[in-house]
């Protein structure tokens, strides 16, 4: 909406004022804090006092004559040295509902669809156990922001990469074979750094009833422990793929590491950079130049012994993005990955892409607290809550929700305790509770009026004189700026703060007015028309949020 009403305001201002066009790529279009200050604010005054050699104040007087004539705009002032204030028009906010109503839970995305093609990599956690909190809030967080690309018009490829070829999968299936040795030989020693958790046990209690024999003829315990490893992380990565399912967190690419090495993509992102000349050896080790972009020093990618590093491997995953012809990769990474990001990004550069085509969005750790009380979760001893524990007992609205409220880079307290309120506290029930108070009201409108606001009708915007309803239609008219900014800065998290906000308005408007006023049919048209686009719009956050647009609570 403000890029509608900047280029608007540019294209009126350069039939007047030619210099216009020297600074048209710093004009900003600003939302002042205080609603005294008018709906927006823009600073092309000082912007043009050099080229006009005048003061910014005379030409904001100058400018305030031009634009005031836009049926925008209901007032323009000066203020302060130059700045110019904009207050919408009624005629503007009409226009705002109707398109809300038009546009639906769509409301604002991008009629452009050919942005550019991005690979969004999320969760991607190793198939050796459940997903715990900390893949639950990257699967949120990488989800939701792929929504928000999808809504600015990108076309988004949302990927899993699979784990499965490093000495992890190796400890499951010790871990899995000990569990089954111990059932007739409970002395069977367990692997000193292996997998704990009754998921083991399970496993192993699974293949003792259906594959005792054929794990017992395998002359090498080797072979034993590889087929309890391959089975093993089939039946948790099953697990995982419901799991996120259930989430509401679909894939288009689960891509398999192994198949890496099986099929030599390796060898091949390994050959690219030695003709790029990034290769050279060096005490009987491989070492790519990762100093020539930024790294701090260069890194081994073949060890003296002829091995892979997992650094190699990296390089040829994304090696293997870079070729697929992608815009731009977004990587969804552990907070414990901070330290990693410099060196792939210097190995990433010398593929020739920009310095922006990767990115990296951090998730920090997920403390659960009950009763007041932090539930301590160790994975090593295998006492932790999984992700489908606590969807299972506060829902899944309330998980994604919860997940979303602060920053994906800062720690996160999940107060399971507030998660189950059934009121306001609860920040998702309170978002929720908006919307079915709206559909309430639609009810009650049809059963006593015989007025369906579901079906569509017209109102009178102009009966609409309340400040508590210009509040509104301010935020609508400017929640589709909020959630691009929100796409473009990686913020998916302030797509709570934007629903929070707009339920608060409208609750307080609620709780304050009539909306079914009996003696005055067209204010309660006007008034239901702008609930409506109230609830489309929580529909719209909603959607981008994968949350249930709840009707009755």
């Amino acid at each position: 909406m403000k890029e509608e009403i900047k280029n608007k305001i540019l294209e009126e201002l350069k039939k007047h004022i030619p210099q216009v066009e020297q600074v048209k790529d710093k004009l900003k279009v600003d939302i002042p804090k205080e609603d005294k200050f008018g709906d927006l604010s823009i600073n092309i005054a000082f912007l043009l006092s050099k080229h006009l050699k005048k003061k910014p104040v005379d030409i904001a007087s100058e400018i305030k004559k031009i634009v005031e004539k836009l049926p925008f705009f209901s007032k323009v002032e000066v203020a302060g040295a130059g700045f110019i204030n904009l207050f919408l028009s009624t005629e503007y906010y009409a226009g705002v509902l109707n398109r809300i109503l038009k546009e639906k839970d769509r409301y604002g995305a991008s009629k452009e669809k050919n942005r550019g093609r991005i690979n969004v990599e999320f969760v991607s956690a190793n198939p050796t156990g459940p997903l715990h909190l900390g893949h639950g809030r990257g699967a949120v967080v990488g989800n939701v922001q792929s929504n928000l690309y999808e809504y600015t018009g990108y076309t988004v490829e949302r990927e899993f990469y699979i784990n499965d070829a490093g000495n992890q999968i190796k400890k499951l299936g010790e871990s899995v074979y000990a569990r089954f040795r111990q059932i007739d030989q409970p002395d069977y020693p367990f692997p000193e750094d292996g997998y704990h958790g009754e998921y083991i046990k399970e496993i192993a209690e699974h293949l003792y009833k259906y594959e005792k024999e054929k794990i017992l003829s395998f002359v090498d315990e080797k072979q034993a422990v590889d087929f309890c490893a391959e089975f093993a992380k089939e039946l948790l990565l099953e697990r995982i793929k419901n799991d996120l399912k259930e989430f509401g967190v679909e894939f288009d690419i689960w891509f398999i590491e192994k198949k890496l090495y099986t099929t030599g993509k390796v060898d091949e992102a390994v050959q690219f950079l030695k003709e790029k000349g990034m290769i050279y050896e060096k005490e009987g080790a491989v070492w790519v130049r990762t100093t020539l972009y930024g790294d701090d020093k260069d890194r081994v990618i073949i060890k003296s012994d002829g091995s892979y590093t997992y650094f190699a491997g990296d390089i040829a995953y994304h090696y293997d993005k870079f070729k697929r012809g992608y815009d731009f990769i977004v990587n969804v990474w552990g907070a414990d990955h901070h330290g990693y990001f410099p060196r792939l990004k210097a190995a990433v550069m010398a593929f020739g892409v920009p310095e922006n085509w990767i990115n990296v969005i951090f998730i920090q750790l997920v403390k659960l607290f009950r009763n007041g009380q932090e539930v301590k979760m160790s994975k090593r001893s295998g006492s932790f809550v999984t992700l489908k524990e606590l969807i299972e007992e506060v829902g899944k609205d309330a998980v994604i929700y919860f997940f979303l409220t602060k920053d994906s880079d800062t720690h996160l307290n999940f107060d399971i305790d507030l998660a189950l309120k059934k009121s306001s506290e609860n920040p998702v029930y309170y978002v929720q509770y908006a919307h079915a108070r709206i559909c309430s009201v639609f009810r009650e409108a049809k059963e006593k009026f015989g007025f369906d606001p579901e079906k569509d009708f017209e109102a009178d915007i102009n009966l609409l004189k309340e400040d508590q309803e210009r509040v509104l239609m301010k935020h609508l008219a400017f929640i589709p700026d909020l959630i691009r900014e929100s796409a473009e800065k990686q913020q998916p998290h302030k797509l709570t703060q934007i629903t929070y906000e707009l339920a608060s308005d409208f609750h307080y408007y609620y709780n304050n007015f009539k909306f079914l006023v009996k003696d005055d049919e067209n204010l309660m048209r006007a008034r239901l028309f702008l609930l409506k686009a109230v609830r489309e719009a929580l529909r719209t956050l909603f959607k981008l949020m994968g949350i249930t647009p709840v009707e009755r609570m």
